[in-house]
């Protein structure tokens, strides 16, 4: 007889793991509190790993619709020095969310999930999924993939489960908006100046790029919405028409680490933001849930049990995943929190970062796990 697993959250993670256990052989329920699946209008990095999970999903074509293939990115200092940079040997594919998230629940559809909107998860209760008219929807796996504010995670705190989250102080701003010529057609571009972050990636190459937008918060001038065009071209003269691009109803958003002592009881799990939310600097937080989709499923599969599954794919993952968070919230407190009299150090430290042999093939390591192991 088939094991069953329910899902909470039709996001990436949500919809990876849905798409991996139904090839396997799971019957899959996934439950969307909205009343569609849908994802806001930004851009997203897709490195080694993530590609290379999409591939075995079998969604990766659907999902670079609308997207470009990057080889080359540089970070770039505000006295216009090029502080880090690499012309790409692996695959770095840059995209748009709703593409990817489509090409997830197409996917998914396809393979017998049933996807179910409007339907409000409040928590977990003998392990079974809890919603909110408080109908318990028992299965063989119980799925945290609720994002940060997971109710699924709320309520395993209450069973024991230990949750930091801290606030990295930095909001993001993230958005499409139409191409220029002179916007970057193959490359991904970011440039710094005082604690102001500001990145330029293509997308289907001629009519539309992305771009993304940090400052801290006490930066009011930064923070405002629409954005202050004045304030930030005063950072970055060279990106004045950029600016004037962002659509006015982008918002911004703060930045959160989450920090779990587990991600497991019984046979619940957490995954993806519910379980290891990091800053969004290094292109990894939508690779990283697509390669934990690919792992837990593996160790269910070699697993005698649920429980034992959950465990061993932990003890295999958390590493990982774990260096990347560290070094994505490394770089945002570098970013944001550097005082003035300090830049010019930062600039050198980033510089130090690129030119590290061991961590650029520790990073590399991370990213081609999944090819190694396939």
């Amino acid at each position: 007889m088939a094991r069953h697993a329910e899902i909470a959250g039709a996001g990436i993670a949500g919809l990876g793991l849905a798409c991996q256990l139904a090839e396997s052989g799971w019957t899959v329920r996934v439950h969307e509190r909205s009343q569609e699946v849908r994802e806001s209008g930004a851009g997203i990095a897709l490195g080694q790993n993530g590609v290379d999970a999409m591939r075995s999903i079998g969604a990766f074509d659907r999902a670079i619709e609308g997207g470009s293939q990057v080889r080359y990115w540089n970070i770039v200092d505000q006295w216009g020095r090029v502080v880090q940079e690499e012309h790409l040997t692996s695959e770095l594919f840059s995209i748009p969310r709703s593409s990817l998230l489509r090409a997830l629940h197409e996917r998914a559809l396809s393979l017998g999930v049933e996807v179910l909107t409007g339907s409000i998860v409040v928590g977990v209760r003998h392990g079974s999924l809890l919603l909110g008219e408080g109908h318990e929807m028992k299965g063989d796996l119980i799925v945290g993939a609720d994002g940060t504010g997971s109710k699924v995670r709320n309520a395993l705190i209450s069973l024991g489960l230990k949750v930091r989250r801290i606030d990295l102080k930095v909001a993001g701003l993230r958005a499409c908006m139409p191409a220029v010529d002179t916007d970057p057609s193959d490359a991904m571009l970011e440039w710094l100046s005082g604690k102001r972050r500001v990145g330029l990636i293509p997308l289907d190459g001629k009519d539309q790029v992305a771009i993304y937008m940090f400052c801290p918060p006490e930066d009011i001038g930064g923070r405002k919405a629409p954005i202050d065009i004045d304030s930030w071209s005063a950072s970055y003269p060279h990106l004045r028409t950029a600016f004037e691009r962002v659509p006015r109803d982008s918002t911004w958003g703060e930045v959160w680490e989450t920090h779990c002592s587990a991600w497991s009881l019984g046979n619940t799990v957490l995954i993806g933001d519910a379980a290891f939310s990091m800053a969004p600097n290094l292109g990894q937080g939508g690779c990283t849930a697509l390669q934990a989709a690919i792992t837990l499923t593996q160790a269910l599969a070699n697993s005698k049990s649920v429980e034992d599954g959950l465990l061993a794919w932990q003890a295999q993952e958390r590493q990982h995943v774990d260096y990347v968070q560290r070094w994505s919230g490394r770089y945002s407190r570098l970013c944001s929190k550097t005082p003035a009299p300090l830049l010019r150090s930062r600039s050198r430290l980033f510089g130090a970062w690129g030119r590290s042999k061991r961590l650029n093939d520790r990073f590399a390591g991370v990213e081609a796990r999944l090819v190694a192991s396939s």
